[in-house]
């Protein structure tokens, strides 16, 4: 049985259990495994697989600070608000200047705001997860939520593309942060690329690629006796 946590750079198109399975049938037969933190299979990025012992460590993950970067194309929205959903509003994307976008940021997207998850989420309703409710075409509402924004801040701008660097709570959707920024400035965006760089200490730098499980991942494995040095000073 193996102990600790992998870290992995998971690539688009790929679901955050595809990525269990495939480690699955490298791994022993009986090994326990989970993640903290599921990716959209659009996303990309730091995924954290657990291990043996390291699933325990599950709910210290939940309070860390996520960091990703996205990158939203303004002009239309989708019902998943990305762009794997079905195109439900569309403008002519008046454009916005960076000066005004910033300045939008700082008064309603920093610090502690209430976000309302989407319905393309895995949020509980009753039972039943609110995405199979929304592609079943139900009627979602789910009650909006405290979220923290650490850091929200331009990295390109290329209009209608901007590209952003998000440091959020645990349970924020940047998706959601996108639409609702564009709603903000009376315009409407969708998050076509989103990648998650960093989860608390640990950083995707230090991941592998799924195509790399086969040679690397024993010796990715950080074990439990070398894991206290990352959960210092955490939020």
């Amino acid at each position: 049985m193996i102990d600790g946590i992998l870290l992995v750079d998971k690539e688009a198109e790929m679901s955050s259990y595809d990525v269990i399975r495939k480690l699955k049938k490298l791994l022993p037969k009986k090994q326990k495994i989970g993640h903290a933190g599921t990716l959209d299979p659009f996303a990309t990025g730091l995924l954290v697989i657990l291990l043996g012992r390291g699933t325990k460590l599950m709910s210290r993950f939940l309070l860390f600070e996520k960091e990703y970067i996205v990158k939203a194309e303004f002009g239309y929205e989708t019902d998943t608000q990305d762009r794997e959903g079905k195109v439900v509003k569309k403008i002519e994307p008046k454009k916005i200047s960076r000066r005004s976008i910033k300045k939008e940021i700082k008064k309603n997207f920093s610090g502690r705001i209430d976000q309302v998850p989407p319905a393309f989420s895995a949020k509980n309703i009753n039972g039943t997860r609110a995405y199979i409710l929304a592609r079943e075409d139900k009627e979602v509402k789910l009650p909006s939520k405290k979220v923290e924004i650490y850091k929200f801040k331009i990295l390109k701008y290329k209009w209608p593309f901007v590209e952003f660097k998000i440091k959020c709570s645990s349970g924020t959707y940047v998706r959601t942060l996108v639409k609702d920024l564009a709603e903000s400035l009376g315009s409407l965006a969708t998050a076509v690329e989103l990648r998650r760089t960093r989860i608390g200490s640990f950083d995707v730098k230090a991941s592998i690629p799924v195509e790399d499980f086969g040679v690397y991942i024993s010796e990715a494995v950080v074990p439990m006796d070398k894991l206290d040095i990352f959960f210092k000073n955490e939020r």
